[in-house]
């Protein structure tokens, strides 16, 4: 009896006890759609690039108008050194070179543009347009049957360089601030490269003289 008895009570405890069964926790994958997917970033620096390249056209762009009167000066030098090896002159005229360099500075005072700028950028084409009447000079010597029988008077090509000059300073009167601009040397050497392909290998050696001193250091 003791013993039917209690395989009843255990009997009895095993079928109330509830079993708990413990699910497995769902695993939720979540698909990105299109519309949620982020947009690569910007390289870095691309878009500074863009803006420096932009900028540099446009400070080029500026530079023509002087860059156009600084190679019709360039184009005299030869008939200069022509008209000097027929009339016996020497290149160098001390006297001549200052006065173009006064009268420059003073016109350049009286409209308000850096008079230093103006001094630098005339004694740089001064300095160009005798490389250019060396260089004539040193092949007529060597290769006589090349030198000029004729020339324009000189007189007459001086006026017309003294009016080149009044030109090239208000051309540089135009863009001083350039001088002191950031990409000034690669402006500089974007204007040259547009007017080289027109010139003689002379002339643009002598080209890279007109320019020298207009960037500030």
């Amino acid at each position: 009896m003791v013993t039917a008895a209690l395989l009843a009570v255990i009997g009895t405890a095993i079928g109330t006890t509830a079993l708990t069964v413990v699910p497995a926790a769902a695993t939720t994958t979540t698909s990105a759609t299109p519309g949620d997917r982020t947009a690569p970033a910007p390289t870095p620096g691309s878009s500074s690039a863009s803006s420096s390249a932009s900028s540099s056209a446009e400070q080029a762009a500026r530079l023509q108008a002087l860059g156009d009167l600084v190679v019709q000066r360039l184009e005299l030098a030869g008939p200069v050194a022509a008209s000097k090896w027929l009339d016996g002159r020497p290149i160098a005229d001390p006297a001549r070179e200052q006065a173009v360099v006064d009268a420059g500075v003073t016109r350049a005072r009286a409209a308000g543009i850096d008079p230093d700028l103006v001094e630098r950028v005339l004694r740089d084409q001064i300095a160009a347009s005798k490389l250019v009447q060396r260089g004539s000079f040193t092949r007529w010597t060597h290769e006589p049957w090349t030198a000029p029988t004729t020339a324009p008077d000189l007189a007459e090509l001086r006026a017309r360089i003294t009016a080149l000059d009044d030109g090239v300073v208000d051309a540089v009167g135009a863009v001083e601030d350039l001088a002191d601009a950031h990409g000034c040397r690669h402006a500089v050497v974007a204007e040259r490269h547009r007017v080289e392909p027109g010139l003689g290998s002379l002339e643009r050696r002598a080209l890279h003289v007109a320019w020298t001193a207009f960037c500030r250091p």
